[in-house]
């Protein structure tokens, strides 16, 4: 089996929370893989996820009572963000994103991104077989 055909599973919450959740809870790092037809995968990735849809994660937020979140861009996608854009715009007000940018990336899609609710960017050096920081 080759490093594209590998596949997780995504765990579901199975018991209830019995401790109080602070107001206004943040899930600081989660991640969307909508339909593949959709939103294709990296060609490069590493592994291939299985769906994670944004009513799943917020029926696990709920199960959690998290109510807030932020949505990273797996590295299944390489610097295509519409995934995790799909996944905030589902959520609502009460998601922000993190994108993977590459050089490719001009300031006015900085811009738009940020108007769209990215707050930040992610850089996955290793994922991608860069293990030298000064590039």
């Amino acid at each position: 089996m080759t490093g594209s055909q590998a596949s997780s599973k995504a765990a579901q919450p199975s018991t209830p929370v019995n401790f109080d959740v602070p107001a206004g809870a943040c899930d600081c790092h989660t991640h969307i893989h909508g339909d593949p037809e959709k939103f294709p995968f990296f060609a490069g990735r590493v592994y291939t996820p299985e769906p994670a849809s944004p009513e799943e994660m917020s029926a696990l937020h709920k199960a959690l009572h998290v109510e807030r979140v932020v949505i990273v861009t797996p590295s299944v996608y390489g610097p295509d963000n519409s995934s995790t854009l799909f996944g905030m715009t589902a959520r609502g007000p009460t998601a922000r994103g993190v994108a993977v940018i590459d050089d490719k990336t001009s300031e006015s899609d900085l811009d738009t991104m940020q108007k769209a609710g990215f707050r930040g960017i992610r850089l996955n050096l290793a994922t991608g077989g860069v293990n030298d920081p000064n590039l």
